[in-house]
Parts: structure tokens; sequence; C-alpha cells
């Protein structure tokens, strides 16, 4: 969001308050922010001396072609929170019922690379070629990939890193004001600190403690999600991993998704307890309760068919039904 941008309209006192108690609860309102910016400058094409009108809220949500499901209840939700906002500070305002929101199914179930294919994706990212205008991807690339399949980081997490944030000593990585508000502490494996301690090497010469750890080459802050995101979509199809179109992945984020059902897998083949299993894992990647993490079971089943029958055995009664998930679950 562009710093110094005000709200302009006529509920633009009631929108800066909401948007300061918001931050003061401690929510993080990002996207949320934004879209009070796109309502603002839209409430400006209706007048509004007698409150939010149906007319004006209709607008704001008339879900366009390229919007998908979420974004289109993204809006519907905002618009809500906005008219209960104003109702509550004396300003009349139409509250849109939530039925607007098409009753469509979204079904997700994340992409499990095999160890082959994470083999392969890193070794394609290990080759990169170190020309002038790929140096930097030739550095960033083999460590951000290792961070987010090692350590099961999300690509905002790891993104966020501040050089302070990076122990490289002890191995450890201070995760601050992640999803759910959570902070917490991870650790590396030797092998991933030692990428770390060479892409510090080569990149920081002159940094400040508080500069970003993958520094972008072009704006010094940090990398953008979406770069990211298409350059991995590039390696995987060098990999001759096809990917099946918006929304079916494979997907950046699924390399989180396959940390903790290799994770899961390596545990019950070793006969750890699932029971002691689950609570480590979520600890590690920041979930907000056990059932988060406890869905991986099933996707470590299917993923890994020969300890399925001592699955269903052991833990049958645990394993969810995973033909189809929520991905905000993790």
């Amino acid at each position: 969001m562009r710093k110094n941008k005000k709200f302009r309209g006529y509920f633009a006192p009631q929108l800066k308050m909401m948007l300061t108690e918001k931050r003061t609860l401690g929510f993080k309102y990002k996207e949320e922010e934004r879209l009070m910016y796109i309502f603002d400058e839209l409430s400006l094409k209706y007048n509004c001396n007698e409150g939010l009108s149906q007319k004006l809220v209709f607008a704001f949500i008339k879900k366009q072609p390229h919007w998908s499901q979420s974004t289109h209840e993204h809006r519907i939700f905002m618009i809500r929170s906005i008219a209960k906002y104003l109702n509550s500070h004396g300003i009349t305002a139409y509250v849109c019922d939530t039925n607007r929101i098409t009753k469509t199914i979204r079904k997700f179930k994340p992409y499990i690379f095999s160890k082959k294919q994470i083999e392969d994706i890193l070794y394609q990212a290990d080759t990169i070629p170190k020309t002038s205008r790929s140096k930097s991807s030739s550095l960033f690339y083999p460590v951000i990939l290792r961070m987010l399949y090692g350590c099961g980081l999300r690509i905002s997490e790891a993104l966020n890193l501040k050089i302070k944030d990076v122990d490289l000593q002890k191995g450890l990585l201070y995760i601050y004001s992640s999803k759910n508000y959570k902070d917490r502490i991870t650790p590396m494996d030797n092998s991933l600190t030692n990428f770390c301690i060479n892409y510090f090497k080569q990149i920081h010469v002159a940094s400040k403690n508080t500069d970003y750890f993958f520094k972008s080459p072009k704006s010094g802050g940090k990398y953008n999600k979406s770069s990211v995101y298409h350059y991995f979509r590039k390696l995987i199809w060098q990999c001759g991993i096809s990917h099946g179109g918006r929304s079916k992945g494979p997907r950046l984020h699924d390399l989180r998704h396959t940390f903790c059902v290799h994770s899961l897998h390596q545990f019950l083949k070793n006969d750890v307890d699932y029971r002691a299993a689950l609570p480590v894992l979520s600890f590690y990647l920041g979930h907000s309760n056990i059932a988060a993490t406890g869905k991986y079971l099933r996707l470590t089943a299917e993923a890994y068919p020969e300890i399925l029958n001592q699955m269903e055995q052991n833990f049958g009664h645990v394993i969810p039904d995973l033909g189809v998930i929520k991905d905000e679950t993790y």
C-alpha cells in the first residue's frame, strides 16, 4: 500500500478509525486495507449523504470475469464488515446477505512432490546459468527453495526474514508475526545453514541487520512473491512436471505441504506415535492447532501406499477424509 495515502470519500473518518482499531487489536489487515481504499474511491461516485446504500454495496461486490471465487467472497465479507462498523457508529448502512456468495464448492488437493522430484527441482535451481543478468537468481533460488522445503516455511515467512532473524551460527530462523499472529523459532539442518552462509557472504557484503536476508537486487527490498512463483513454475517445467492450470498446482506453497508429508512419513516409518509426532510438527509449522497438522495424515497415506494398511489400523480413527480440503487451514 502506497505510503501517505488517505481516505477521501464520505466515510473516510470511519474507515480510518476502523483500520486503526483493527491494527490495535493485532490484525495485519493488509489486503483488507487495499479493499477499503478501493471502496473509498468507488464511494466518490455515489451520493452517500444518507449512508451506505444497497446500490453502492452491489457495485462494490459485482463479480468481474477475472475474479476467483475467493476474491468475490473476500469483497462480500469486507463490505459486510464496513457496513456493520458504520451501523455501530450511527451511520445507516446496508448489510448484504452472505447468500449472495455463489454456492460452489472449492476443491483443492495439495500436490505432494516425490523425493525424486524435489531432487530434480533443486538440481535445476543449482544449475541456473551464472550470467550477469541471472547472477542473483543463481544464488537466490537454490537457497529459498531449500528453505521452503527443508523448513516448511510459507513463502511470505521466508521473504520477510531480516538478516537479524537468521542466526547462521546456531542455524536458527526467527519467524515473527506469521499467520495466526504466531512467532516461532525454526531450526535448519547443517546443509541448509551452509547454503545460507554462502549466500550471505556473496550478497550481504555491506548490509545492515535490518535489511532483508533475501534482498532484491532491483529494489533493495524483498523479492516479490509472484516473481518467485513464476520462476518456480519455470523450474518445475524444466523437470517435466506439468502445471494443472489455475488453482490446481503444483504451486510454490506445495513445497510446504510436501515437507509436512515427508516429515510425517519419516516419523511413522520410524515407529514414532502420531500423538507425539503431530504436536512437534504442528509447533514447527506454526499451525494454530494440531487438527490442522493432523489433516496431513491422509495425504501421507496416499503418498506412501506401502504404509497405508499400517496407518489405517493404527490411526484410522483420527485420519480425516481428505478427498478435498480447504487450503486456508495450512
